[in-house]
């Protein structure tokens, strides 16, 4: 008799080993690391140094950095003798004979100088620990005239509303009055009346003689049909062609495409021909422009004409 040991085949064993259960394979043998510490991409010979101090001789800065404005002659502070503490703040009087353009320079220069002043009386607080009011009393000084500066403004805006709330009681008459006296004045001083009819769009309507300065809204389009028309009648009288495009429209161009090329025309007789004989291959093609689509067309005439002045004036600077 022998005894005999129950377990499972051998190979029924090897099968039911998954990959799981399967040692991992060795790693072949490959070269050896190189310590990085020793072998690195620069010099051997690098030592640490001491940090250096910052200093204003460390650092280079352009001499148009923007930040030069809040330093005075470069100085990164002023001694209290070299600020100026005799001069007063501008009056008011003083104030109401400048232009806007001085009030304009006159507000930025105190602006400048109030951020210089604010800059240096921060470090006399923080950093030296002191407090002297020198430095507020200077600014001081300058913020009275900026102040100053803002009421003087806002009269002369005052001022303006008012004048356009009484001008408009009078505008149908003084427009008239100025029709008459324009198509009076003799044909020999066109040049002068087209200056006076220049300034009276920009102080009525408000339009530049630089087209493409000019915001297209309600107001620029019927001055534009206002100076068109007046231009028409100042050469009706001397071509049948212009007098008859007048008369086809009532002696008014209420057309904005019309009063477009019309108005965008040089200030001469012959222009104004050309200019109507554009008009009346507008008016055969029945071309108009609805009132409601006027700031939207008007506003693509500007722009491709301009467009087209700017291409102009590079090809003439090439050719110069």
């Amino acid at each position: 008799m022998f005894l005999a040991k129950r377990e499972l085949h051998t190979s029924i064993r090897l099968a039911a080993r998954t990959r799981y259960t399967k040692p991992k394979p060795k790693q072949p043998v490959g070269k050896p690391i190189a310590n990085l510490a020793q072998k690195a991409h620069h010099s051997n010979d690098l030592r640490v140094t001491a940090p250096i101090p910052p200093a204003t001789s460390n650092v280079q800065v352009p001499d148009d950095h923007p930040l030069w404005q809040f330093f005075a002659d470069k100085k990164y502070m002023r001694k209290f003798d070299e600020l100026d503490t005799d001069s007063r703040p501008w009056t008011v009087a003083e104030l109401r004979r400048k232009s806007f353009d001085d009030l304009h320079s006159l507000w930025y220069t105190c602006l400048k100088e109030r951020n210089v002043l604010a800059r240096e009386n921060h470090l006399l607080r923080n950093d030296i620990g002191s407090n002297q009011e020198i430095y507020e009393t200077v600014a001081e000084k300058i913020r009275t005239t900026m102040w100053r500066i803002r009421h003087v403004l806002s009269e002369r805006d005052h001022a303006f509303d008012k004048a356009q709330k009484d001008f408009d009681k009078y505008r149908e008459g003084f427009l008239q009055d100025f029709e008459q006296e324009f198509l009076a004045t003799p044909a020999s001083e066109d040049q002068q009346a087209f200056e006076k009819l220049a300034r009276l769009q920009f102080s009525i309507f408000g339009i530049s003689e630089y087209i493409d300065e000019n915001r297209v809204d309600r107001k620029f389009v019927d001055g534009m049909k206002y100076v068109a028309t007046l231009k028409l009648k100042r050469f009706a009288a001397r071509n049948a062609d212009i007098e008859s495009i007048l008369e086809g429209s009532n002696y008014s161009i209420s057309d904005a495409g019309e009063a477009f090329v019309i108005f965008t025309a040089e200030n001469t007789e012959s222009a104004a021909v050309e200019a109507c004989q554009v008009v009346q291959e507008l008016r055969e093609k029945k071309s108009t422009v609805k009132r409601y689509d006027e700031l939207d067309t008007v506003g693509e005439y500007v722009q491709k004409l301009a467009a087209a002045q700017a291409e102009q004036a590079a090809v003439t600077t090439a050719e110069l």
